[in-house]
């Protein structure tokens, strides 16, 4: 299939588009036999951090927030992304990765269990307040693996109830 990525503020303004123009590029980005028809959006889970060409938000910018994740994954538009790519695409695929953390992840180590929970908040909040699955989880972006953090990674998304996501 083909696929695309939205990271590092790459699609920041498109929520910003009028109408009907806004609608006329996801159209032309998601919908099948027509356009790029894409089947595949990999998403950026938000870290605070400048990643690329700027900033996506952080869904908790604290670990107390992370009780409230389903409210606060709204500070982003990644969600809204995929909420519009699946109404034009219903069998659309999702990925997310991510590109940094916030500072309170692990005390500063990006590999650990709060950032495990914190990937874990980010794929129900997702679900609760967009509706969408994510089908793949990505490690760190252009960053060496720890293979006993995949191994975390991967009990942390069983016992919440996601062992249907693949990490790759």
């Amino acid at each position: 299939g083909i696929g695309a990525l939205s990271a590092g503020a790459s699609s920041r303004l498109l929520i910003d588009y009028p109408e009907p123009q806004r609608s006329q590029i996801l159209d032309m980005l998601f919908k099948p036999k027509y356009g790029a028809s894409l089947q595949h959006l990999k998403v950026e889970i938000g870290g605070d951090v400048n990643s690329t060409c700027g900033t996506e938000p952080a869904f908790a910018h604290t670990r107390e927030e992370l009780a409230d994740a389903a409210k606060l994954i709204t500070r982003g538009y990644e969600g809204w992304l995929m909420q519009e790519a699946r109404r034009r695409s219903p069998g659309i695929l999702f990925d997310s990765l991510q590109w940094g953390a916030p500072g309170w992840i692990g005390s500063g180590k990006f590999y650990s269990q709060d950032n495990a929970d914190f990937i874990a908040a980010f794929h129900h909040a997702m679900k609760a307040a967009f509706g969408v699955e994510i089908a793949y989880q990505g490690i760190w972006n252009e960053t060496p693996y720890d293979a006993e953090w995949i191994k975390l990674l991967r009990r942390t998304l069983d016992g919440a109830g996601l062992a249907r996501v693949k990490i790759g």
